[in-house]
């Protein structure tokens, strides 16, 4: 199905009854450079434009990764034509980055939402629903979360829930109810509104009501499809090229050491799955809790028979894959893998929960996601611990911030996609994945490719997106349905993105929780980041300077950092700074991974750290017995702040330094 937008195509042709070297040498010469060309937000061409002239070595980049997926087409893999439709971007596209007739409302602590999931917005006698109703046209409201039950006893469950993920309903309940989502709605509308115009209107009509107002977003998958090739999966193993720079995640070595426990749950929030493909079809997710099919809501959390995944669009249990995207996601972090089909999984035995929030288009709306994430939070009981989230949009996010928050405290990893747009995140925020600076939970993912390379359509950014991780040629599955934008006959696809590199680090993901259960998500996080394989390429564009490595992230390391015991105001200094004596890895020897500075206007405790302000680059660790400094930001008020450095290790294990009071004139 061509779109009217945008494609993607490869003007040097293959044609299967060609030969290899007669392909490539096509490839080599300069007409063929030419002409080759990639239609992204950013129009990267091949050869010399009178728009943008790119580097010999950039050209030379990008036809070596034109080899490589000609190399993965041999055989009867190229039955199919080489131009396939590729989901427009941003830049793109003609229609609004949200929903018209949406609007996402957080309201404040003592507001009553009907009890009921979505009801008439004109039976409701508040005054500002009335309002609504008669100046904007608002015709239904739809809590974000469902009316749950909370613990009998709520300081005792809030006191253990500090300690572990929630073991029941109310439990997880709870800590929704911490961030607010019990408070938080999508109003839906009978005629388009300017959302950003009404949220600036209501929250300043109504602030005793309201907290915040956003519009409800539109998100896209993070794919650059390419024809469906039987090639190997490189990015699991990669010696066939390159033995002495392996390009893949090392995930043979790994599944030496785990692969993986059906206990340990990925939640992939997407377009669905093909629920019916042979290699994925033993792999769901079942609700213990949840009778099948007796129409009942078994369990209470105020979804009707949610076996296997819930469908967020339609508002039923069957989240079925009408685009392709979400089974190719699932298929990635934990196809069924060593029964002889198709292709193999990062993580063996873990178990998909299906969540669909995208279309057929895939496109996804915010309120949709945060639906999703939040009802992840309540299957944390069950073994959710991964949360995919392979798509995104230029943005940020009360609603999802909030959500993502819960989702930490239920001790679940978010793991989102940077996206293909070429672009720095640092300069703009790409959402989900820039709340990995504000979120100890989310890790953003860039892709590489199998020349170590930072993709050539991937964003990047030195604070704002995390690690590498293979996003070229990557292979895995799709839905069968023909009719699906993304549908193979074979069931089979393969292409690039930062969408595949996110569903592989969600694999990588759910090993480390299988071998460390009790880990929390900051440790799984430093796991990811601290043992990557360091690239010359990506240093200065990612957090970690590398691509994930997933026998390093299970290294077993049981001896923490020592604490910091010196941190202090540097005498003199201006503008301020703090100094302090490096420890080390293993207690006072060795160098730690990373540091995690915080700041308060109160003394920081256990409790209140989730507070405390993060700061988003913070130095290096040195080696131990190394005096190190840090410039406290300019821009803080006058006033006084207590200062506390985390520091932690390549395993996550974490030590903290003592807390200095600073007050700054």
């Amino acid at each position: 199905m061509k779109s009217p937008e945008v494609s993607f195509r490869w003007v040097i042709p293959y044609r299967p009854r060609d030969g290899l070297v007669d392909a490539l040498d096509r490839c080599y010469t300069h007409r063929a450079m030419r002409r080759a060309r990639c239609r992204t937000r950013a129009r990267i061409l091949i050869g010399t434009s009178d728009r943008l002239r790119v580097s010999r070595w950039k050209r030379l980049h990008v036809a070596l990764n034109v080899l490589l997926l000609l190399w993965a087409a041999t055989g009867d893999a190229m039955r199919r034509p080489a131009n396939v439709v590729a989901p427009p971007t941003f830049a793109q596209s003609n229609r609004p980055h949200y929903v018209p007739t949406h609007l996402i409302v957080g309201f404040r602590p003592g507001v009553r939402l009907p009890a009921e999931a979505t009801v008439a917005a004109e039976e409701q006698p508040e005054e500002i629903f009335q309002d609504l109703v008669r100046t904007a046209g608002l015709r239904e409201i739809e809590r974000l979360v469902p009316a749950l039950p909370l613990p009998r006893d709520r300081q005792r469950a809030s006191e253990a829930l500090t300690r572990r993920a929630p073991r029941s309903l109310s439990e997880a309940a709870l800590l929704l109810q911490r961030h607010g989502l019990d408070r938080m709605a999508v109003l839906r509308f009978a005629r388009p509104i300017d959302p950003r115009r009404l949220a600036e209107t209501l929250t300043r009509r109504y602030p005793t009501v309201i907290e915040f107002a956003e519009p409800d977003y539109v998100l896209r998958s993070h794919i650059v499809p390419n024809d469906p090739l039987f090639g190997h999966q490189w990015y699991l193993r990669d010696r066939q090229v390159f033995p002495e720079r392996r390009a893949d995640i090392w995930a043979p070595e790994a599944w030496d050491l785990t692969t993986g426990r059906s206990d340990v749950v990925i939640a992939v929030i997407d377009t669905g799955i093909d629920a019916t493909h042979p290699d994925l079809a033993r792999k769901l997710f079942v609700n213990p809790k949840e009778i099948p099919n007796n129409g009942m809501d078994d369990d209470g959390n105020g979804f009707v028979d949610d076996v296997s995944g819930w469908d967020f669009l339609r508002r039923d249990n069957d989240p079925n894959d009408e685009n392709g995207h979400g089974t190719w996601m699932c298929s990635l972090a934990a196809a069924e893998t060593n029964n002889a089909l198709d292709i193999a999984g990062v993580s063996w035995a873990s178990r998909l929960l299906p969540l669909k929030a995208g279309d057929e288009q895939g496109e996804f709306q915010l309120s949709s996601i945060i639906q999703a994430v939040n009802y992840a939070v309540t299957m944390a009981p069950f073994g959710v611990r991964v949360i995919n989230m392979s798509f995104g949009a230029p943005g940020t996010s009360q609603g999802l911030e909030r959500a993502l928050a819960a989702a930490n405290d239920a001790r679940i990893i978010a793991i989102a996609a940077a996206g293909n747009e070429e672009q720095n995140n640092d300069v703009i925020s790409q959402l989900p994945s820039y709340l990995t600076t504000r979120l100890d939970n989310v890790v953003a993912v860039a892709a590489t490719d199998r020349f170590n390379q930072l993709a050539w359509f991937s964003n990047y950014g030195r604070v704002s997106v995390d690690v590498g991780a293979p996003g070229v040629a990557i292979i895995g599955l799709t839905t069968r349905n023909l009719s699906a934008e993304l549908g193979r006959s074979d069931g089979l696809i393969t292409g690039n993105g930062t969408s595949q590199a996110t569903a592989i680090v969600s694999g990588v993901a759910a090993l480390i929780y299988s071998a460390y259960p009790e880990s929390t998500p900051i440790q799984v996080k430093i796991r990811l980041l601290a043992n990557v394989d360091r690239i010359p390429e990506l240093a200065g564009k990612l957090v970690s300077g590398g691509r994930v490595n997933a026998f390093r992230a299970l290294d077993r390391d049981e001896v923490p950092p020592a604490p910091i015991t010196d941190l202090r105001l540097l005498s003199g200094a201006t503008p301020l700074a703090l100094t302090w004596t490096a420890t080390g890895d293993d207690g006072h020897m060795g160098q730690a991974a990373f540091y995690d500075i915080r700041y308060s206007v109160s003394p920081i405790t256990a409790s209140t750290l989730r507070f405390a302000v993060r700061v988003k680059d913070p130095p290096r660790p040195q080696p131990a017995g190394t005096s190190e400094t840090w410039t406290i930001p300019s821009n803080l008020s006058p006033r006084t702040y207590y200062f506390l450095i985390r520091i932690f290790d390549n395993a996550g294990n974490m030590a903290e330094s003592n807390q200095v009071e600073v007050t700054i004139p």
